[in-house]
């Protein structure tokens, strides 16, 4: 086994970092956000990591190269989508004259807004100082561990902020993104009495290319309006954002 691991060093020694990591990664979003699918992806990583570090001394050479090459691969896969992810997300395509600004909603803890739909909530005060005569859409329904709406929870906060109730909108049934942009739809089209108003989306900059391939999807063309994330957030939600496109490039 020193043998095997003293030639492949590099290996044993990324598979143990990144393993150690995605365990840091998923108790740290354990202990802000509570147990997410987040938690999930970064726990299984973890669980791969570790497991390679311990059977690859034990692997035949054929199996050791296969896992390099397969390592190597995969690695220039995620880097790209990461790229790809973080390009999109850099995007602001709104002018600041759209007829509202729809604000997706992604977790609260009880009746409290969580850090990254805060940042998200932020950015539509930002938006507002701009364009404060805009119909604000504030979207997300009950979920689990959710003493409330997360539409009403939004609201709330807005509201402390010095958004006039009556200027807000909830839509609180969706409980995904798909759901988000089909009964927002409803409630915008109701709202406006022209067939064509202009809408700003505001979610979290890793989301962003996924929210607008889905708004198209269910009718809407949006602008970009995308708020920033905390730094510890950035992996497993880019792990999980990874998965989502490749599962969204693979749908019908």
């Amino acid at each position: 086994m020193k043998k095997n691991l003293n030639k492949n060093p590099f290996i044993l020694r990324l598979c143990l970092i990144a393993g150690l990591l995605c365990l840091l990664g998923a108790a740290v979003l354990t202990i802000a956000y509570g147990f997410t699918v987040g938690n999930a992806i970064a726990l299984v990583f973890a669980g791969f990591f570790i497991t390679l570090f311990v059977i690859y001394p034990k692997l035949s050479p054929f199996l050791r190269k296969l896992t390099n090459a397969t390592l190597l691969i995969a690695t220039l896969v995620v880097f790209g989508m990461f790229i790809f992810i973080g390009i999109n997300g850099s995007k602001n395509t709104v002018t600041f004259d759209e007829d509202c600004v729809l604000v997706l909603g992604c977790g609260i803890r009880g009746e409290t807004v969580l850090p990254t739909l805060q940042l998200r909530l932020d950015k539509c005060l930002e938006y507002l100082q701009k364009n404060p005569s805009a119909l604000v859409v504030v979207s997300g329904g009950q979920g689990r561990n959710e003493d409330i709406s997360e539409a009403a929870a939004m609201k709330r906060y807005l509201v402390s902020k010095g958004v006039v109730a009556e200027q807000i909108i909830e839509e609180n049934r969706s409980h995904n993104t798909n759901q988000n942009f089909e009964y927002s739809k409803e409630l915008i089209d109701n709202r406006f009495s022209s067939t064509f108003h202009s809408i700003a989306c505001i979610t979290s900059n890793y989301h962003a290319y996924r929210a607008k391939k889905i708004a198209e999807k269910a009718g809407l063309s949006v602008a970009q309006f995308n708020s920033t994330s905390r730094w510890y957030l950035y992996p497993s939600a880019y792990f999980r954002e990874m998965l989502s496109i490749f599962k969204l490039w693979t749908s019908k």
